[in-house]
């Protein structure tokens, strides 16, 4: 166990040993799983013998082994690398399927208000302190960020809730 956190440690790789034995192995698993912990790795007596380890991925499919050899640590990080881009396009896509182009006020209130599909709305806005507070009276949505890209669509739009011309995009989302 030393051995294997050592030379992942070594590689910048974090390692956490839980060698609690006042927990069953089912309750440790929950518990880390439920941390977020990306790639949980069991090695008892049996993965020491064979010098390997078992692991179970954060995001799902079938536990599987990687054995302790030279090759290691690439395997673990190539593993890890995986976890992360697969999560992140998990999270890129439902962004993009939760973000509704909208460019009328009335449009985005009623999608708010029937409730059944929140997100977030990226409109044409003319920044406005008094339009604001009275979208945040009327359906409880508030801007949630002026995005960094994509700015330039506001060129030539009217605002959603005024009709002035927009001089930003914004996003607006209501709190759960």
């Amino acid at each position: 166990v030393d051995q294997v956190q050592n030379r992942l440690a070594a590689r910048g790789i974090r390692v956490r040993v839980d060698d609690r034995v006042t927990m069953r192995p089912g309750a440790k698993y929950f518990e880390w799983e439920r941390k977020g912990v990306p790639l949980r790795m069991e090695l008892g007596p049996r993965d020491a013998d064979k010098r390997s380890v078992f692991c179970a991925q954060r995001t799902g499919g079938p536990k599987f082994s990687i054995p302790i050899d030279d090759a290691f640590e690439e395997e673990v990080e190539s593993r890890l690398d995986g976890i992360q881009r697969d999560l992140f396009m998990r999270a890129k896509e439902r962004l993009e399927a939760k973000t509704y182009r909208m460019d009328s006020y009335s449009e985005m209130r009623e999608k708010i208000l029937a409730g059944d599909d929140l997100g977030f709305f990226l409109v044409p806005w003319k920044c406005n302190t008094e339009n604001e507070e009275a979208i945040k009276e009327d359906c409880k949505a508030t801007i949630r960020c002026y995005p960094a890209e994509g700015q330039e669509e506001a060129s030539g739009k009217a605002c959603f809730y005024s009709g002035e011309p927009a001089d930003r995009m914004a996003i607006f989302a209501r709190a759960y």
